[in-house]
C-alpha cells in the first residue's frame, strides 16, 4: 500500500519508523505486564523476561493471566488450534514472554510456515501444519506430543470448533478458550452440522461457522468445565475445570458473557441467508 502512495525509499523508511513505534509500544506493554505478574508463578524457569509485547486479539492475554493466577499453571504448557502466523493468538504471549512450551496447529500452509519462522526463538514450541478434524485430532495430539494435561487450550478455526472439542479424548486442560458464533444468538445451543471439509466463507456467507455460546457451555459442562468469563471485544469464552474454581473466580451465566455481533454486520440480507442454512441442536 505504501508503494502506491510514496516512492519505494520513502515507503521503506515509513515502514521502519512504524515498526520502531510498534516496538516501543510493545516494550511498554511488556514492562507493565512484568510489573503486574512478576511475583506470580506463571513464568517458566527459562523464560526470556526481556521480550516485549502482547499478542492476543481482544485482551485475552490479560484474561488468561488472571485465570491462571487463580487456578495455577504447574505444567507451563499449552495447545492451540488455529493460530494463523502465530503472532496474534491466545497462547503467543505465553510462548514469547513466559517461556511456556506447547503445540500449535494451523491448517494454512503459508500461515504455518510464517508461524514457524515467527516462533523459532521459542524453545519447546512446535508448530504443526494440519487441517484438524474430529477424525484426526486425537491422532495429531499423539503425533506431536501435545500435553493432555496442558494448562491452556485454545480453539479458534471458524468451523468445526464444537465437534473438535467434543471429539478430544483424555484431554484435561486447566483453562479452555473457544470462539463462539454470536450470529447464532445467546439462547440456542446450536452448531453448524459436522463437515470435515468445512472452510469458512468458501461458499457460504460470513457469520456461518462454529457454534453458539450455549452449545459450548453445554459441551464444557459435559467435560467438567464451568464458564468463567469472556472477552469484551471478541466472542471468546473462557472455561475452567470445575474442581479448580475458587475465589476470586466463580461460574458465570452465559448471558453475562455473550457479546452480540456488531449491528452493522447484521443486515437483513445476511440474517435471512444465515436463517436458511442448516444448524443442529446439541
Amino acid at each position: 500500500m505504501f508503494e502506491q502512495l510514496f516512492n519505494k525509499d520513502a515507503a521503506r523508511e515509513l515502514s521502519k519508523r512504524l515498526a520502531r513505534i510498534e516496538k516501543q509500544q510493545r516494550m511498554i506493554l511488556r514492562m507493565l505486564q512484568q510489573q503486574r505478574w512478576a511475583s506470580s508463578d506463571l513464568y517458566a524457569s527459562e523464560a526470556d523476561r526481556q521480550a516485549y509485547g502482547v499478542h492476543s486479539q481482544g485482551g485475552e492475554d490479560g484474561l488468561l493471566l488472571h485465570l491462571l493466577s487463580a487456578v495455577g499453571a504447574p505444567r507451563k504448557s499449552f495447545v492451540e488450534i488455529g493460530i494463523q502466523d502465530g503472532l496474534e493468538c491466545n497462547t503467543a504471549n505465553l510462548a514469547f514472554h513466559f517461556g511456556w512450551r506447547g503445540v500449535m496447529f494451523e491448517g494454512g500452509e503459508a500461515y504455518a510456515r510464517a508461524a514457524r519462522k515467527n516462533l523459532s526463538r521459542c524453545r519447546g514450541v512446535r508448530v504443526k501444519q494440519a487441517f484438524v478434524t474430529a477424525e484426526n485430532v486425537n491422532a495429531l495430539f499423539d503425533e506431536t506430543g501435545a500435553d493432555r494435561e496442558a494448562d491452556v487450550f485454545s480453539l479458534d478455526i471458524d468451523g468445526n470448533d464444537y465437534w473438535i472439542w467434543k471429539a478430544l479424548e483424555d484431554f484435561r486442560p486447566r483453562v479452555a478458550v473457544v470462539e463462539y458464533n454470536p450470529f447464532f444468538g445467546a439462547e440456542a445451543a446450536v452448531s453448524i452440522p459436522y463437515d470435515p471439509g468445512f472452510v469458512y466463507r468458501s461458499d457460504r456467507p460470513r457469520g456461518y461457522f462454529g457454534a453458539s455460546l450455549q452449545a459450548f457451555v453445554k459441551l464444557g459442562a459435559s467435560k467438567g468445565y464451568a464458564l468463567a468469563g469472556g472477552s469484551s471485544q471478541v466472542s471468546n469464552a473462557f472455561f475452567v475445570r470445575r474442581e479448580l474454581l475458587k475465589e476470586p473466580l466463580r461460574e458465570v451465566e452465559a448471558g453475562a458473557v455473550f457479546l452480540p455481533s456488531h449491528r452493522r454486520h447484521e443486515t437483513p440480507e445476511l440474517m435471512d441467508a444465515l436463517a436458511r442454512l442448516p444448524r443442529v441442536e446439541v
